[in-house]
């Protein structure tokens, strides 16, 4: 099964809709759909004591802890529940959804077990909405998303900036960011795009390269695994 990875190195720079716009671009190749939530932030404590990365909880990752450190969520009342980021991957064109909550540490298992519910339920790929998933997966593609400027980076996205085949900088109007991305995205020349617009050419462009990047099918997932990450 191919994979497509993608990530952003703190909230609000526009995931989903990147997400979004790589299950279309993929229409036709019955791809499903991951959310990846990682319950253990970067920046605070552990959440099991109910602070996400974000600095607030939300409940979600609450629902995990040591002694349940994974949830798949696959049932339909919860992914299709209205304006939630699993509907908009569902309406976006994904054949099946699953949304994963774990501990960092049981992230890779779960996300094995949500990838085999994927394929019994129809998909031949699997578009991840999760930078962690960068840190042990070697996808077919692999999407970095962010803005200029924006907000402190996380760990994982710093550290793996060099293996992310498509950088993106998403042009997000009113935009209110305070910290500019490491010299390391700027060299990566990120297409410059208005993922809100699919008439776009930035986003057409991304389009353009994530169709290309799978249009092998499970030869390119083979291929990247015996590959280098990219420098």
């Amino acid at each position: 099964m191919d994979v497509v990875i993608v990530g952003g190195p703190h909230s609000g720079v526009g995931k989903t809709l990147a997400a979004e716009r790589a299950l279309q671009a993929l229409a036709g190749l019955n791809f499903g759909a991951i959310k990846l939530t990682v319950a253990d932030g970067e920046f605070d404590q552990p959440h099991d004591r109910g602070v996400c990365g974000r600095g607030a909880s939300c409940g979600v990752c609450e629902t995990v802890s040591t002694a349940l450190p994974a949830r798949i969520v696959t049932a339909q009342g919860a992914i299709m529940k209205p304006n939630t980021d699993t509907r908009r991957l569902a309406d976006a064109g994904a054949v099946a959804v699953a949304w994963v909550i774990a501990l960092r540490a049981n992230a890779p298992v779960a996300v094995d077990k949500a990838l085999d519910w994927l394929r019994t339920n129809g998909a031949h790929g699997a578009v991840i909405e999760g930078t962690t998933a960068i840190e042990w997966l070697r996808p077919a593609a692999s999407v970095l998303v962010a803005t200029d400027p924006g907000k402190r980076w996380k760990r994982v996205a710093v550290q793996h900036i060099a293996r992310f085949d498509v950088v993106l900088l998403n042009l997000i109007r009113g935009l209110h960011g305070e910290i500019s991305p490491p010299p390391a995205y700027q060299a990566a020349d990120p297409i410059r795009c208005d993922l809100s617009d699919t008439d776009d050419e930035g986003t057409r462009a991304y389009q353009r390269a994530l169709r290309a990047l799978c249009a092998s099918g499970d030869g390119a997932l083979a291929a990247k695994r015996g590959a280098s990450p990219r420098t």
